[in-house]
């Protein structure tokens, strides 16, 4: 799923939080994740004390601040995160994200929880120290509506489950404007492919062939790679079956197994992957349309190549991929640990810690599976001998490129070479 496509219809968003509001009588708007109020229902104005906080020198600069310091939190914690501005008000944000990824909230309350009295007040000239004409802020915290802790933690649970639910309706929108795109994608190759294949024999060699490198890619967790081939791969299946939904469906849910295979073979946690595999599965019965397959099968991709680790840390599977890239396109060359470091400008000990963590295999044996992987597709030339084979991809002792190819692959290369003709 595309999650660079806003996750909301501002309009029906703003109609639902509308809704809430008149039920509810308080205030409610939408905010970024830099607190930037982008939806409020109904155009619904602020109260009087809002408006004059806001009307002071940086007032809506620390506003801002405050919402967006919440939506953090209620991000990370996945429920309601009830807080006090800095100037004073009762609030609550109800986290709008997937999977732990701030993407933004909804605001409510700006309300006390008891009546004003003197301790209150003392406490409110203290939290906005910088307001000249306290009366004026004084006479407006007096309007402002007190209700009781039961009744705004009943908002905040009911707003919560109104949030839920426009995630999951959206989300939904989102899959099938995906998979929309993904049925245009596959029409506009295909009719390129007859073009330039006109004469190609009606047989799967081409596809096997587009099968083996893709899940090469899975395996060594290169996540650019192993997408733009599974684009390819899925239009030359549907080339080949012409469309039949009934082969496909045989030819997905294969996929789905060796997918899941190839990823724990890289590292994937096991477990997981099984339960992600078998969730696959049953939702896969359930679908009727040749886009559908397609889709669930990027969608199945993504969640073994860590789209969950990618919101949650960024920064760090950024570098890893940068890496990752960086062996792949270097991986003839007599590159070390100290090369990709230095590529990232990065420590060598950092660079280390995330492939650890994040690949759970050291860089050196990123780089050896990477040069193994490369091998054992340049086997499949007849016209290169196996001491060719070694040299092109970074061996220059043969006997060692031996050593290292049975222990990947479970049999020496020579014993490989000939298995394939």
């Amino acid at each position: 799923m595309n999650m660079g496509v806003d996750l909301f219809d501002v309009k029906y968003l703003e109609e639902i939080l509308g809704s809430f509001s008149k039920a509810t009588g308080l205030h409610i708007e939408a905010v970024n994740d830099k607190g930037e109020t982008f939806c409020i229902p109904n155009k619904a104005d602020r109260c009087e004390f809002c408006h004059y906080i806001r009307s002071q020198p940086h007032g809506t600069e620390k506003c801002h601040a405050s919402y967006r310091q919440a939506t953090f939190e209620a991000a990370k914690w996945e429920e309601p995160y009830f807080f006090r501005c800095h100037a004073g008000l009762v609030i609550w944000a109800v986290p709008i994200g997937v999977k732990g990824a701030s993407l933004k909230s909804i605001i409510c309350g700006q309300v006390l929880m008891w009546k004003p009295d003197r301790f209150f007040y003392q406490e409110l000239k203290k939290l906005n120290a910088d307001i000249k004409d306290f009366e004026e802020l004084k006479e407006k915290a007096k309007l402002l509506e007190v209700i009781s802790p039961s009744r705004s933690q009943a908002a905040a649970d009911t707003l919560f489950v109104v949030v839920n639910h426009l995630v999951k309706r959206n989300i939904h929108i989102l899959e099938q404007i995906d998979t929309h795109r993904m049925q245009q994608k596959i029409r506009k190759d295909l009719e390129e492919r007859k073009k330039l294949q006109s004469g190609e024999k009606n047989d799967y060699s081409a596809y096997l062939k587009k099968e083996r490198s893709f899940l090469r890619y899975i395996r060594l967790g290169d996540k650019t790679r192993a997408e733009k081939n599974l684009q390819s791969l899925l239009t030359c299946l549907f080339t080949k079956s012409a469309g039949d939904k009934t082969i496909i469906k045989v030819r997905i849910l294969e996929l789905a197994t060796l997918v899941s295979r190839a990823a724990v073979e890289g590292g994937a946690d096991a477990e997981r992957v099984m339960t992600i595999l078998k969730d696959f599965n049953n939702e896969a019965d359930k679908l009727e349309r040749v886009e559908e397959f397609f889709c669930k099968i990027q969608t199945l991709v993504s969640e073994f190549l860590g789209d969950s680790l990618a919101l949650a840390d960024k920064k760090h599977l950024s570098l890893v991929n940068d890496a990752k890239g960086f062996i792949v396109e270097n991986h003839s060359k007599p590159i070390k640990i100290e090369d990709v470091a230095a590529r990232l400008f990065v420590s060598p000990s950092h660079i280390s810690r995330l492939f650890q963590q994040e690949v759970h295999c050291t860089v050196n044996d990123y780089i050896t599976r990477v040069r193994i992987e490369q091998a054992v597709e340049l086997m499949k030339k007849p016209e290169l001998s196996v001491e060719q084979v070694s040299k092109t991809i970074g061996f220059q002792n043969q006997s060692y490129f031996a050593k290292v190819f049975r222990k990947f692959i479970g049999v020496t290369p020579l014993v490989y070479r000939n298995s394939l003709f």
